[in-house]
C-alpha cells in the first residue's frame, strides 16, 4: 500500500513505524521482499531505518562470507529453503544489485 501511494507520505510513514514497532512474527525472507520493504522506507523518508535493514539483511550475508546474495535468507534460520534443501537454493541471485542501487540512489 505504501508503494502504491494509497495514503499520503505521513500516513504511510506512521503505518511503517507501527509495523516496525510491532512484534509480528511474519517478516520478509527474500531479497525480493526486502527490496520492496526498503523502497517503502525510503519513499517515506525513513532513511535511517532503511540503512539499518540493508545492513542487517545484506550485511549479515556478507558477514557469512557471501560473495553474491542469496535467493532466500533468514538471519534467524540459516537452513531456510523453499525447496526443502539448501543445496538447491540459488546463491547468486538477481536481487544482489539491490544494496548498490539504494546506496547509489539514496545514500551517495
Amino acid at each position: 500500500m505504501v508503494l502504491a501511494g494509497v495514503f499520503d507520505k505521513e500516513t504511510n510513514a506512521n503505518l511503517l513505524k507501527k509495523l516496525l514497532d510491532s512484534n509480528i512474527g511474519i517478516r520478509p525472507r527474500t531479497p525480493y521482499m526486502y527490496h520492496h520493504f526498503i523502497q517503502a522506507l525510503f519513499d517515506c523518508d525513513m532513511k535511517e531505518e532503511a540503512v539499518k535493514y540493508i545492513k542487517a539483511y545484506w550485511g549479515r550475508m556478507v558477514e557469512l562470507d557471501a560473495d553474491c546474495f542469496w535467493e532466500v535468507f533468514d538471519p534467524e534460520d540459516l537452513l531456510l529453503s523453499p525447496y526443502n534443501s539448501i543445496q538447491i537454493n540459488s546463491y547468486c541471485h538477481a536481487w544482489s544489485c539491490t544494496p548498490s542501487y539504494f546506496i547509489r540512489k539514496y545514500l551517495s
